[in-house]
């Protein structure tokens, strides 16, 4: 099959800009103390850059280390667990701070979802990132994110906002993150601050989601994209 379309799922990071920590120091190689002996041919563009960042930045991937002391990193958890069928369903009823409890999830996913989908949940709320309402969305109860772990039996949880953690009627968070240890603790990782997700609304896709592979990290940035593949024909 061939790709009918692939569409970039993350948002842009910019140094300086974002919320968590991101920081890029870009030089030419000879000014860089550990790469002087590579010296650029007259004024030849040669650079190398360091970057300091959050593991939380952007859209990024929390794996079950975040919240499970013998879950698995970004380097040990299963490539075959990041790349496979998607399907985004849509939940964009739900605005600021409402509650998504089990009885509103059943009724947003329907028959959308499969066992060992990776299951994304529009909002459309990524238009608020890198704004002050970027915290703004809704939240599940813990007892809708254990149906998504033991009956729709997903393979990993994505959103295009900045979470899924049960909050207080002001909007605060509580103490301890319930929804998350519920999901990693299961082994499913959780994506957030995913965008463009309304390109597969009503879609069936395939998803990646590749964190660099780094030993002992909790979560990484990752490069998350959407795959529409061709009918095959004949």
């Amino acid at each position: 099959m061939k790709p009918k379309r692939i569409v970039d799922l993350s948002h842009t990071l910019v140094p300086g800009k974002e919320e968590y920590r991101l920081e890029a120091d870009t030089r030419f190689t000879e000014q860089w103390p550990q790469f002087a002996q590579y010296q650029r041919i007259d004024q030849g563009w040669y650079l190398i850059s360091e970057v300091t960042l959050n593991t939380h930045v952007g859209t990024h991937i929390e794996l079950p280390y975040h919240h499970c002391r013998e879950g698995l990193d970004a380097a040990t958890f299963p490539l075959s667990h990041l790349i496979g069928e998607a399907a985004v369903v849509d939940i964009s009823a739900f605005g600021q701070n409402d509650c998504i409890d089990l009885a509103a999830l059943r009724s947003c996913v329907g028959d959308r979802l499969r066992p060992g989908d990776i299951a994304f949940f529009y909002t459309g709320l990524d238009r608020c990132y890198r704004t002050p309402q970027q915290h703004h969305r809704p939240w599940f109860t813990t007892e809708a994110i254990g149906w998504l772990v033991e009956v729709a039996q997903i393979r990993v949880m994505g959103v295009d906002t900045s979470g899924i953690e049960v909050r207080t009627a002001a909007g605060q968070p509580l103490a301890g993150q319930p929804n998350h240890e519920r999901l990693l603790c299961a082994g499913i990782p959780l994506v957030e601050f995913l965008t463009n997700l309304h390109e597969f609304l009503n879609l069936r896709f395939t998803a990646f989601l590749l964190p660099v592979k780094i030993a002992g990290i909790e979560a990484f940035p990752v490069r998350a994209i959407g795959i529409e593949w061709e009918e095959a024909s004949g």
